[in-house]
């Protein structure tokens, strides 16, 4: 297991060093999973993945949740790149996504969405207040509403589908033009709003709330699905995330986490929770409100493996200017105690990079940006590439 996991990473790190120089500081060879207690319910999910090579019919799910690192979406982007790229499990689509364009904000552009109309955008982590009413945010944390009778928006995705959750509050059933057909929606009976199905797979739809005065339509997910088995992975993520955004925020997370069902899920919470001095950060309440998330996720499914990925080393704000965040260790010994306590897995990202000072060193390889809190997309790309060489030697 070792000698295969020193050759996973080595290839995988080897194509990543090509494009960018690694910082002097990096340390590549930690980038192994850690299991400070059991590893029964990884292995199980290690199984279970496996069998999807040979059950094309099974469907098995890894969802990525976390704040600004998800929501960008390189990081996750080049994850699911890295496992669609070997071909080695069959797709069984993309999972949730949002119209990023529509509430205004960041995503990857790894689908295309073209937004009509006036629209405003609200995030669970930082509500806007003049939203016409209050969304019922879900597992995306995001939503856009607008009350503009002209308003529309236009999906094109890589990957086809054959139907199309639309995760809304609106007056009437939006309709839905793909190529020469025009559907009307049907009242959803699994999710909030409404669902269409296509007569043939598609990649791109136009969908029309087609409001009159005075009607407002707000959106907070699309789950875009095919009828065929495989790997699943799904990213969550919203700016300025904490661990209590889903818990306290986010009314239909536990109804739209149904269909999800994850057997595995990569914890990036946490860099937001710890963004304070370090006499105001109480890991124990870090690790009270990750047991909240961690214990709905298994009332939905009891076997649900789990990956905890620690903060990096960054910084952070005090008033108008930025200084580091001193509580780096602190955030990563929680994440050892709760990967012990629920048997899960740690990706010590903080010791990755080189631990206390160390994102200065990235910023100046060019990893990290210059607010040395977020990377950039070459920075993204390469923790995609460390961490999935990280899990793939342990599926093996």
């Amino acid at each position: 297991m070792r000698r295969l996991t020193a050759i996973l990473l080595f290839a995988i790190l080897s194509v990543a060093a090509a494009a960018q120089e690694l910082p002097p500081c990096a340390c590549p060879d930690s980038s192994a999973l850690r299991f400070p207690g059991t590893r029964d319910s990884f292995d199980a999910f290690a199984s279970r993945l496996r069998s999807c090579r040979e059950r094309p019919d099974s469907i098995v799910t890894i969802w990525h949740v976390g704040g600004s690192h998800v929501q960008a979406g390189w990081f996750s982007s080049r994850m699911r790149h890295n496992f669609d790229s070997l071909g080695m499990y069959p797709h069984a689509g993309r999972g949730y996504i949002f119209p990023y364009p529509l509430a205004h904000t960041n995503y990857d552009r790894s689908y295309s969405i073209g937004a009509e109309g006036e629209w405003t955008g609200s995030r669970s982590s930082n509500p806007n207040r003049k939203m016409p009413v209050t969304p019922a945010y879900g597992i995306m944390g995001i939503a856009a509403c607008t009350t503009d009778t002209t308003a529309a928006f236009g999906l094109r995705m890589a990957v086809p589908f054959n139907r199309l959750h639309i995760i809304c509050e609106a007056p009437t059933a939006p309709v839905v033009i793909s190529g020469a057909d025009t559907l009307s929606c049907v009242a959803d009976t699994l999710l909030h709003g409404y669902v269409v199905d296509f007569h043939e797979e598609t990649d791109s739809v136009r969908v029309e709330p087609r409001l009159h005065d005075g009607e407002f339509f707000t959106l907070t997910g699309l789950l875009p699905e095919v009828d065929s088995g495989g790997l699943r992975y799904i990213s969550t993520g919203v700016n300025g995330a904490r661990t209590t955004t889903w818990t306290e925020r986010c009314p239909e997370f536990v109804r739209e986490l149904g269909p999800v069902h994850p057997d595995l899920v990569i914890w990036g919470l946490g860099i937001n929770d710890a963004a304070c001095p370090g006499k105001d950060f109480n890991p124990e309440r870090l690790k009270r409100n990750y047991r909240r998330l961690i214990d709905m996720v298994l009332a939905e499914n009891p076997e649900c493996a789990f990956v905890f990925i620690t903060n990096n080393d960054s910084w952070r704000w005090r008033g108008r200017r930025m200084v580091h965040n001193d509580n780096g260790p602190a955030v990563r010994q929680a994440m050892y105690e709760l990967a012990a306590e629920y048997g899960g897995a740690v990706w010590d990202l903080f010791g990755i990079m080189g631990g206390d000072g160390s994102a200065t060193v990235w910023r100046d390889a060019g990893l990290m940006k210059n607010d040395r809190l977020h990377f950039t997309k070459e920075g993204y790309h390469l923790l995609g590439d460390m961490l999935y060489a990280a899990l793939e030697a342990e599926f093996e």
